[in-house]
């Protein structure tokens, strides 16, 4: 029993031991990481022709760590546990600890025990700082952009064919500010068969709160027969009329997808659903904020197994576990970007466009496990 208790004893010590070494690398890789975006996004956003203050900048530059630290901490994660693991076994701690009876698997477990504790924070840091964060940076970064070419228009519709209740509308420009179409609208009303009944077209509609309806200015309607000839034609220059659908129908505010958490995404899923709006963005975003926190436990383990294998002869654990982690993180970033990116193109389907990477590096997780049984 005694000789059980300070074994115990020896690991809590080696655990400490570990786990703070990983602690110093992790944190530098996050901050020196964090440094570099941060230098990179300053640089980027000073070249916007802005008369704002500088005020707004430096806002921005605030706002946006929490989310710069999220994209990043995965890679972080893993280089400080590829370059700690390379170092105990160029020191040759490994090998003193297999001979005192101890697994790879149980040296490690500090680090695993960090990485399962920081993918379940980084999936509320995620959904409860970092959506109201770039929330407020997007609104400074709009700030900035006023007036300039780089300004974006907001709660605008552009080009798009709904499906209504009772037929199908295209509308070139709809500004939910000003509840007003511009450039085309036009309504086709079909019969529950699918049969046409009648096309409004009208250059401009306005909509009138008080009474719900919209006014149509410098238009037309076309109404058809049962057999779906053009039964005659009435064109006017102003005309009220009322539509099945509600002014949420038209109102989809395009609020984005980055600035909301997973139970405001999926209930805007639903509504837009329900409206009968192309949802694949926010779904792309649902399943993205899912499956990111796990990279970090499969990158642990990646680079826990990559930064122990390797001759000690070579004279370069340590370059091999910086060059595995370089690029082990250069392809687990651009897979996520690329199949997020066909996600949200509507190419392949939005949880395979996000969890899609997650398995491929899970996977790769499970063929190294398999090969390094020790």
């Amino acid at each position: 029993m005694a000789m059980n208790a300070r074994f115990s004893g020896g690991l809590r010590i080696l655990d400490r031991y570990i786990g703070g070494e990983f602690i110093k690398s992790f944190a530098f890789a996050l901050l020196a990481f964090s440094l570099i975006w941060l230098l990179y996004e300053s640089f980027d956003k000073s070249k916007i022709d802005s008369d704002q203050p500088q005020i707004h900048l430096y806002l921005y530059l605030l706002l946006i760590i929490p989310g710069v630290v999220v994209k990043i901490l995965p890679a972080a994660l893993m280089f400080g546990v590829c370059f700690t693991v390379a170092q105990f076994t160029v020191s040759r701690e490994m090998v003193a600890i297999f001979s005192a009876g101890g697994s790879f698997y149980r040296a490690i477990a500090p680090l695993l025990i960090v990485s399962l504790a920081t993918s379940l924070l980084l999936f509320v840091f995620n959904d409860f700082l970092v959506t109201p964060a770039n929330q407020m940076a997007n609104e400074q970064e709009d700030i900035l952009k006023k007036g300039t070419r780089q300004a974006t228009v907001k709660n605008l519709i552009f080009q798009k064919n709904l499906r209504g209740r009772e037929g199908y509308y295209f509308i070139y420009f709809f500004d939910a500010q000003k509840l007003e179409i511009i450039g085309g609208f036009n309504y086709m009303s079909v019969a529950s068969s699918g049969r046409p009944r009648r096309m409004l077209q009208a250059n401009k509609a306005v909509y009138q709160p008080e009474n719900k309806k919209w006014i149509l200015h410098a238009g037309r309607e076309v109404r058809f027969t049962e057999n779906m000839r053009v039964d005659g034609v009435e064109s006017f220059e102003q005309r009220e009329v009322g539509f099945p659908d509600d002014i949420d129908f038209f109102a989809n505010s395009g609020r984005n997808a980055n600035e909301m958490n997973v139970f405001e995404l999926s209930a805007e899923i639903d509504r837009l659903s329900a409206l009968g709006f192309d949802t694949i963005p926010y779904e792309v975003q649902m399943h993205s904020n899912l499956s990111f926190p796990l990279m970090c436990i499969i990158l642990t383990i990646v680079g826990s197994i990559a930064g122990h294998t390797g001759s000690l002869r070579s004279g370069g654990p340590l370059i091999r576990a910086i060059l595995i982690s370089t690029i082990t993180m250069f392809v687990y970033y651009l897979t996520f970007s690329l199949t997020e990116s066909m996600g949200r193109k509507g190419v392949v389907h939005p949880a395979l466009a996000s969890w899609g990477p997650t398995g491929i590096f899970m996977g790769l997780a499970g063929l190294m496990v398999w090969r390094f049984r020790r």
